[in-house]
């Protein structure tokens, strides 16, 4: 379509990007406290309940359970809570011209006021599945840290048990969190296709698919190489972050 690619990637990342940020704080801050309390709570019935709604949370898949949230919030016919598409309301941004697409803009107030009721159905299907795999993880990685000598050396001394489980277990146990976190990298900037298309988000999902289907190599080779270069930086914080979490690894 003659236009360079650089113009059409960067307005469609930053809306992919806001939107795969704000899912993946939300799932980390969820399925952290999550894994920690289903760990110090191991086989309890407590612990069971919450495995048993986290995988059944996580055997939904997103095309489905975005249909049902539009179908029940954002259907007259039911409950229209809010809009069923796009991310802005034209005739409502046209009058601020000063509200703009890009990431860095989203700390203004009367901006997010406006987009909150339309990223709200997409961010919680972005974020439901999450919940069931990083929780485990977190649950796993401390029931591993738990065991360790020096925790039982710090119970010894007769510190709290909340003292030993945020200070001295969870920083260690954060281990297998940032090795998932390496692949944030390349997903927050394609954003996800199906549930991108499902809402009517003009995102990287979006765009990336229509130039699958258009035949635009241009998009398609600039894209892949950028979720190549994305990935390998995505490696190497996940690494950097290694060694500021646990003091026996270093940077050499």
């Amino acid at each position: 379509d003659s236009q360079p690619i650089k113009e059409k990637i960067w307005d469609k990342v930053g809306i992919s990007f806001t939107l795969s940020l704000l899912s993946i704080l939300l799932a980390y801050l969820v399925s952290i406290p999550i894994g920690i309390y289903s760990a110090h709570k191991k086989n309890s019935r407590t612990d069971k309940t919450m495995s048993l709604i986290l995988f059944i949370m996580y055997s939904l898949p997103s095309f489905f359970v975005g249909t049902v949230l539009l179908l029940f919030f954002s259907n007259p016919d039911f409950y229209l809570w809010f809009p069923e598409a796009g991310i802005k309301d034209p005739s409502i941004w046209g009058n601020h011209p000063e509200w703009s697409d890009s990431f860095w803009d989203i700390f203004n107030w009367n901006r997010i006021k406006h987009q909150a009721p339309y990223l709200l159905l997409p961010i919680i299907t972005y974020t439901y599945g999450s919940f069931a795999f990083l929780s485990r993880i977190m649950r796993i990685g401390m029931i591993d840290v738990v065991s360790q000598d020096y925790i039982r050396t710090a119970r010894a001394k007769g510190l709290s048990e909340r003292t030993v489980i945020l200070k001295h277990a969870l920083r260690n146990s954060l281990l297998p969190i940032i090795t998932v976190f390496a692949s944030i990298f390349p997903v927050s900037v394609g954003g996800s296709i199906i549930i991108e298309v499902i809402f009517s988000i003009p995102g990287m999902g979006t765009e990336i698919f229509n130039a699958i289907l258009n035949y635009d190599y241009p998009m398609i080779v600039a894209f892949f190489t950028l979720v190549g270069f994305l990935t390998m930086v995505g490696y190497l914080v996940s690494d950097l972050l290694y060694a500021v979490a646990d003091p026996r690894i270093s940077y050499k």
